[in-house]
C-alpha cells in the first residue's frame, strides 16, 4: 500500500523503501520498541541475520538472491545449497524455510543422494508386519527405516528394528525411558521380549528360580508313569 507495481518491481511512493516498500524512512517508534518487534520467539533480533528497522526486520543479502527472509529472517535457504554443485537441494529439489523437499527418487539433506529402487520398492521394504509404513515410529528413505528417537506419542524411546517394529518397554518392571533397568536385571531384551538368564524366569525376569531343571524337564519328572504332573493330585 505504500508504491504501485511496474512489471513485478516496485516503485515506491515518496518516504517509503524496500523492495515491496515495507520500510518508512521516518520512524515513530522508540528504539526500544521497535527492537521489542523484531525479536523472534527466542528473543533474538531478527534471528541474527538481518537488522531491525522501525519494527521490522532487513535480512542480509549482500548478494540480492533473497535467500535470507521471514518475518524474523528466520528462513536462510544458504542452508540448501550443495557444497559441491552450487545449486540448491543438488538441483533434485525445492527448499522452503532452509529444508530440502527432495524430488521422488532422491535423498540426502541436500538430495545428494539418488535411490536405485522404485518408490514401490522402496515402501515394500519398510512396511511393517503390521502394514505400516515404519511401524509409524520412523521414516522411510530408499528402503531403509530411520527410526525416531522417542515415539510420536511421547510414551518410549530405544525403538529399533529393521522397520522400527522393536521397542524396550516391554521389558522394564516400570518403565522409565531414561533408566536402562531392562528384564529386572536378570536378562536380554529383544524386540521388547525378555530372554532371562539362568536362574530366572518370568516375563521380566523378575522371580528367583530355585530349581535347576527347566519348566518342562520339572514337569517331566512330575508325570512319573501318570499324563498329569504329580497323578493329578
Amino acid at each position: 500500500g505504500h508504491g504501485k507495481c511496474d512489471c513485478g518491481k516496485c516503485t515506491c511512493d515518496e518516504g517509503w523503501f524496500g523492495e515491496a516498500c515495507q520500510y518508512p524512512e521516518v520512524c515513530d517508534l522508540t528504539r526500544k520498541k521497535s527492537r521489542e518487534m523484531c525479536r523472534d520467539p527466542q528473543g533474538v533480533i531478527c534471528s541474527n541475520t538481518g537488522t531491525c528497522h522501525c519494527g521490522r526486520c532487513m535480512c542480509e543479502n549482500p548478494d540480492g538472491d533473497r535467500l535470507v527472509y521471514g518475518k524474523y529472517c528466520e528462513c536462510d535457504d544458504r542452508e540448501c545449497i550443495d557444497e559441491e554443485t552450487g545449486e540448491i537441494c543438488g538441483g533434485h529439489g525445492k527448499c522452503y524455510c532452509g529444508n530440502c523437499y527432495c524430488e521422488a527418487g532422491w535423498h540426502g539433506d541436500k538430495c545428494e543422494f539418488q535411490c536405485d529402487i522404485s518408490p514401490w520398492e522402496s515402501k515394500r521394504r519398510c512396511t511393517s508386519p503390521d502394514s505400516k509404513i515404519c511401524s509409524n515410529r520412523g521414516t522411510c528413505v530408499c528402503g531403509e527405516c530411520t527410526c525416531y528417537d522417542v515415539d510420536p506419542t511421547g510414551d518410549w524411546g530405544d525403538i529399533h528394528g529393521d522397520t522400527c517394529e522393536c521397542d524396550e518397554k516391554n521389558c522394564q518392571p516400570v518403565y522409565d525411558r531414561y533408566t536402562d533397568d531392562f528384564c529386572s536385571g536378570h536378562g536380554q531384551c529383544n524386540c521388547g521380549r525378555c530372554d532371562c538368564k539362568e536362574g530366572w524366569t518370568g516375563k521380566k525376569c523378575e522371580h528367583h528360580q530355585s530349581c535347576h531343571l527347566s519348566n518342562e524337564e520339572s514337569i517331566t519328572k512330575c508325570k512319573g508313569s501318570s499324563d498329569l504332573p504329580c497323578f493329578g493330585r
